[in-house]
């Protein structure tokens, strides 16, 4: 029994002792923090600040600032200027990663590899350029549509699903901007033939938050697609599902469009 306590009792001091020095190692890069600092520093500045001027800004040793400016220029992230140190354009880097990762695209395949009930089928995103919308991503399912999406691809935005949802959720004078543009030759007999058409099933898609492409791109396959609006409202980009029309039943129709009108409003919180 002595001999459990006792080792209870080591046990306890190692795990005081683990965390101590977890604890340590949490606080043990002071030069770090201070890194931090004054990079946050310059970059409120409009001007170069030289060292006194660092160091009395953040409470500072001189000496400090001076390493850590020195380090930080040697790496080639600060600039040594005659009137101290400044910002280079290798912070770029940093923030270029960071926007990449907050990009509607990755944003897109993140929310797809989590989202299952998307999994069965072809899901694309793309934006309008012009009278055409162009692919950004695309996930192909293995299901027969007898069309395959690419990025890069771009078809007339007013056959597809996508072009339909941005353009119908346009200020009216910039969609009939738009749909002046001349027109692709209709690929399909369901192709929408004129403006008066498209404009009288705008209201229709705007209500139900998704717009329609029944076999106006390919016979036999149904999409649906919603637009992705920023802070603004504005459409920048739309994501689309795609199926077969034997699965596109008006049931089946309207509990994907929903999910689609979800999906898109997720994105647009990282549409700026």
């Amino acid at each position: 029994m002595e001999h459990l306590t006792q080792a209870r009792r080591c046990q306890s001091v190692a795990q005081r002792q683990e965390c101590a020095i977890n604890d340590s190692l949490k606080r043990r890069a002071p030069a770090a923090e201070r890194a931090v600092r004054i990079l946050d520093c310059l970059a409120a500045s409009a001007t170069p600040l030289g060292v006194s001027e660092l160091a009395r800004a953040l409470d500072l040793p001189k000496s400090s600032v001076y390493g850590i400016c020195e380090t930080l220029a040697d790496a080639g992230v600060l600039h040594v200027e005659v009137q101290g140190y400044s910002l280079s354009a290798h912070c770029l880097r940093w923030s270029g990663a960071f926007l990449n990762r907050s990009s509607i695209v990755s944003e897109f395949h993140r929310l797809l590899a989590k989202d299952r009930r998307l999994a069965d089928y072809t899901i694309t995103l793309s934006t309008l350029e012009g009278n055409e919308v162009v692919y950004l991503a695309c996930h192909n399912s293995d299901k027969p549509l007898g069309f395959t999406f690419q990025i890069g691809m771009r078809l007339p935005a007013v056959y597809s699903a996508t072009g339909k949802a941005m353009l119908s959720h346009m200020e009216a004078e910039e969609r009939q901007a738009a749909l002046a543009l001349p027109w692709h030759p209709p690929f399909t007999a369901n192709s929408v033939r004129s403006t008066a058409a498209f404009d009288a099933a705008c209201a229709t898609w705007r209500a139900q938050g998704y717009a329609l492409d029944d076999g106006e791109i390919r016979e036999g396959m149904v999409c649906l697609g919603a637009p992705i609006r920023d802070s603004r409202g504005r459409p920048v980009a739309g994501i689309a599902l795609s199926m077969t029309s034997a699965e596109a039943r008006p049931e089946v129709q309207r509990d994907l469009g929903a999910i689609v009108r979800e999906v898109a409003d997720r994105l647009g919180l990282v549409a700026g």
